[in-house]
């Protein structure tokens, strides 16, 4: 019987999207050899679960946190700087420290996404890594905090992967040598009419979910005005009859995904391409300066239905109109999601 290889896959718990671009690849490599896998990440374990299909075991810790955020789409930029300073401090001990106990695992493989304190160990630990992932922390860090010592030490962790798999759509990555690979993303059953009985909706109604990616957003829902039509899948619970907690439904959430007409959201890599992968048109809200977002937006107009309204109109519930705009709009052909096998066949690879 051949042996299991080991692999420690590492991610972000900044929002949801790391994850939806991982486990699809991990699924499939999974489904072709043997594994034996191991997750470290911050996320909660339902999320995860939900989304693996193999069986893993959980590290509850991060090793990354990304950028330090005020809700699901400020930046904390003061916040964000002074953490890394504490981060970097004895930047040396840490990655010796982090090579030992991965070379006591005796993994095969580390895959990081987007991680990359894992990939400078890994590398003197003599074990194979690879970043995969749409974005890096060192582009957002000399974004935001501009470049010095703790930019080139993050920068130079990433340089130390075998190889960095950009996922389609992704921010521009001058300073890395990488692999761009197609969309990444697993969608969900689409399952309206079992959601609409759930929900006791007629047949002209329409499904609107609300979902910021996992990441924290007050809006106000109790003062929305009453939109025609519609009924709302909202984060939480709130006390109007065309409202809905999705947390409180037996549902996957990325079946509810499939399910709805439209999705209401920030620019995010998960939300936008699982929506345009399942045909469902997509309202957002700007995410400032945030530097991925333009690549984001810029594929999502060529592959769905989608419109850009204000954060206060949001907030308000000013979206009557817009909304109306976007279902009227011709539906556009599926993207596929041909990154799945693209990463998996290269990460499989490198087991042989």
């Amino acid at each position: 019987m051949e042996k299991k290889k080991r692999i420690l896959i590492d991610i972000s718990a900044h929002g949801y999207g790391h994850i939806a671009q991982t486990a699809p690849v991990v699924n499939r490599l999974f489904g072709r050899q043997p594994l034996e896998v191991t997750i470290r990440s911050g996320a909660p374990e339902n999320v995860l679960r939900e989304r693996f299909d193999c069986p893993f075991e959980w590290i509850d810790r991060s090793v990354d946190f990304g950028m330090r955020m005020k809700n699901a789409v400020d930046v904390d930029v003061a916040a964000t700087a002074s953490n890394y300073r504490v981060f970097h401090e004895n930047w040396k001990g840490r990655i010796e420290a982090e090579a030992k106990w991965l070379a006591s695992a005796s993994f095969d493989l580390i895959l990081c996404n987007v991680p990359y304190l894992p990939l400078k160990a890994a590398k003197l630990a003599g074990i194979p890594s690879v970043a995969m992932c749409s974005l890096n922390w060192a582009d957002l860090y000399r974004h935001y905090c501009g470049e010095g010592a703790v930019y080139e030490e993050i920068l130079d962790a990433y340089r130390s992967a075998a190889a960095f798999l950009t996922i389609e759509p992704a921010m521009p990555m001058e300073g890395l040598d990488t692999v761009r690979v197609g969309p990444v993303a697993e969608t969900g059953k689409r399952r309206r009419e079992e959601l609409r009985e759930l929900l006791r909706l007629g047949r002209d109604e329409k499904i609107a979910l609300v979902s910021m990616g996992g990441m924290a957003y007050s809006i106000p829902f109790e003062k929305w005005p009453l939109f025609e039509h519609v009924h709302w899948l909202v984060p939480e619970n709130v006390s109007r009859p065309d409202m809905t907690a999705f947390g409180a439904l037996a549902m996957p959430f990325a079946d509810l995904l499939a399910s709805c007409d439209v999705l209401v959201t920030k620019p995010g890599y998960g939300s936008f391409v699982e929506a345009a992968l399942c045909g469902v048109a997509v309202l957002y809200i700007s995410r400032g300066d945030w530097p991925e977002a333009p690549f984001l937006v810029k594929w999502l107009a060529g592959n769905a239905r989608c419109l850009e309204v204000e954060r206060k109109a949001l907030e308000e519930g000013d979206i009557g109109e817009p909304l109306n705009r976007l279902l009227a709009m011709p539906e556009k052909p599926l993207p596929l999601a041909t990154g799945i096998g693209q990463a998996s066949d290269f990460l499989a690879a490198l087991f042989t």
